[in-house]
């Protein structure tokens, strides 16, 4: 994994089957609104800048919210690569706090893949350090995909 800043990556990603999603969906307005981007190697990167509900203890960000946000990194890794897949298993390994007055950086990528299962991991930084890891299968579902109306 490279360790590219935000700057150095290409175009959002738009999944129209993930419109409402309560992370990335931009047309959910509960929603966190995130944006991923894809980077040159082959992986995703998005900046989270809490807005101050996302907190567990005082000024620490929600492991759930984490969770959340180290999940739907991974699920954009997939839509980059023309896949669209459901988490079938995800384990998460809190290394530091993660403060929840600091903006974080969640990145994934691919790391095997063997259709239907793909395998991914996924990083969340703040301040240049890997605050919490995550490691996940994946199951392709690709009926999530919306269809093409070809009349």
């Amino acid at each position: 994994m490279t360790t590219d800043s935000p700057e150095q990556c290409a175009s959002e990603i738009v999944h129209p089957a993930h419109a409402r999603c309560v992370l990335c969906g931009q047309e959910n307005p509960y929603g966190f609104n995130l944006n991923f981007r894809k980077c040159d190697d082959g992986g995703v990167e998005g900046f989270f800048k809490d807005n101050g509900h996302c907190e567990g203890y005082p000024n620490m960000m929600h492991g759930g919210i984490i969770s959340l946000l180290l999940d739907g990194a991974m699920t954009n890794c997939l839509f980059v690569h023309g896949r669209t897949g459901v988490t079938a298993r995800m384990e998460l390994a809190f290394r530091h706090p993660v403060r929840s007055s600091d903006g974080v950086t969640v990145r994934a990528w691919i790391e095997r893949q063997n259709h239907p299962v793909y395998r991914l991991k996924a990083q969340l930084l703040q301040e240049d350090q890997v605050k919490v890891t995550a490691k996940a299968v994946f199951m392709d579902r690709s009926e999530l995909n919306p269809t093409k109306d070809v009349s």
